[in-house]
């Protein structure tokens, strides 16, 4: 019989009995200790003690990507509840995650994160689920969107990696407000809307946070956009 209880960031197991001899995870890629997580109908014992060296390995990342995101929003107390709260769903679905694709551990180490990244994203927007929102666009942004583009006959694809990379240089270019004001603006970006929102709520501890009115908020948000846009366009054109 074996019990598992969570206290704090800790994950402890008491067992009666111990009948199944495990190898050590230390040495285990990340791939495979998902895996064996995902097997925790058929040997639970085994499954937790990855799932603790799979904590271990992440949680400081998580934490502080959570920090820089959410931070302004939840505060420590609440960042170190929702870091808590998604290694214990990553275990929960962990058969859900293709941990027998083939890659390097770098690369598995990247998509672990980003998962882990996801289901964060996903407990923060539950918790503000149902609440009044607010655009967190400008009336010029506003415009620009609902204004058809008209794009160039010969006008070539981006490659997505080249623009992943000029994002990250133009993004680290911005001021300190607008990586904030992007960040936490982009936590509640969603894909299939075209007018974006965000919780009031949120937005309102964030206007605390920066002493900005939200007007002034979505003006610094399409500005930082802008920015963004010149610096990659720019930057492809002379790279051409």
């Amino acid at each position: 019989m074996t019990n598992w209880i969570c206290h704090g960031s800790t994950l402890y197991i008491w067992a009666t009995t111990w009948f199944t001899m495990v190898l050590p995870c230390d040495d285990m890629a990340d791939f495979d200790l998902i895996r064996r997580m995902a097997d925790q109908r058929s040997d639970f014992a085994a499954a937790t003690e990855a799932w603790e060296h799979f904590y271990l390995r992440h949680h400081r990342v998580l934490m502080y990507i959570c920090m820089s995101d959410l931070g302004y929003l939840l505060g420590q107390d609440d960042v170190n509840d929702v870091v808590q709260d998604t290694f214990l769903k990553a275990f929960s679905r962990a058969e859900t995650f293709n941990y027998q694709e083939s890659c390097q551990a770098d690369i598995q180490a990247r998509k672990c994160r980003a998962w882990l990244a996801a289901i964060a994203e996903n407990l923060i927007r539950d918790r503000f689920r149902g609440q009044l929102e607010v655009s967190v666009a400008d009336e010029t942004e506003i415009e620009r969107i609902e204004t058809p583009k008209q794009e160039a006959a010969d006008e070539t694809e981006i490659p997505e990696p080249e623009r992943l990379r000029l994002l990250k240089l133009g993004f680290a270019q911005l001021s300190e407000i607008e990586q904030t004001v992007l960040r936490a603006t982009m936590s509640f970006w969603q894909g299939d809307q075209e007018h974006q929102r965000m919780p009031n709520a949120a937005m309102q501890e964030l206007s605390r946070q920066i002493d900005k009115s939200p007007e002034n908020i979505r003006k610094i948000r399409s500005r930082a956009i802008d920015r963004l846009e010149k610096y990659v366009n720019e930057n492809l054109q002379d790279e051409e």
